[in-house]
């Protein structure tokens, strides 16, 4: 299962990279739970079941958001707090990294598909992965702040 879910490190990998985000890391360890102030989650279907979340604290989102828009030459309007075109590009990010994951599982014959996004703020946002057969937890680190990556599948088929 570990090679299954290293495919969602990777794609967040290749997407942060593909997005001007150069001098990131990413380290093996569970984002602080009481800092998690949103959650961007998408379903996992078919092959695998389960979720995948990037979780951060609002400052982080916020920093991460405006730097992905100057990384592609777009001047970030300074909107009041995290607005929804925040919240759109951060649901944005992780689809396309769930998505990318998707045709990393595929190209091991292990077929998934995902869900809309769904995003949610507020403060300690906690989540019950209790259902889950196995997990990964990472940090992307960068000049924006911190963001988790969690992952959480269990095997439906194979």
């Amino acid at each position: 299962m570990s090679d299954y879910l290293q495919q969602f490190t990777g794609a967040l990998r290749e997407v942060v990279r593909e997005i001007g985000f150069e001098d990131t890391s990413i380290s093996v360890e569970d984002i602080d739970p009481s800092s998690v102030e949103l959650v961007a989650s998408v379903g996992i279907t078919g092959d695998l079941h389960g979720f995948m979340m990037l979780r951060a604290d609002m400052q982080s989102a916020h920093n991460f958001v405006s730097k992905m828009l100057i990384n592609m030459g777009i001047e970030p309007e300074e909107e009041e707090g995290f607005g929804q075109f925040h919240k759109e590009a951060i649901g944005e990010i992780v689809n396309q990294v769930s998505g990318r994951s998707t045709m990393m599982l595929a190209d091991q014959n292990i077929d998934c598909n995902i869900t809309p996004p769904t995003i949610i703020s507020g403060q300690s946002i906690y989540s019950d992965i209790a259902s889950c057969e196995s997990s990964i937890s990472h940090i992307l680190t960068g000049n924006f702040g911190k963001i988790g990556l969690f992952v959480g599948i269990k095997n439906s088929s194979l």
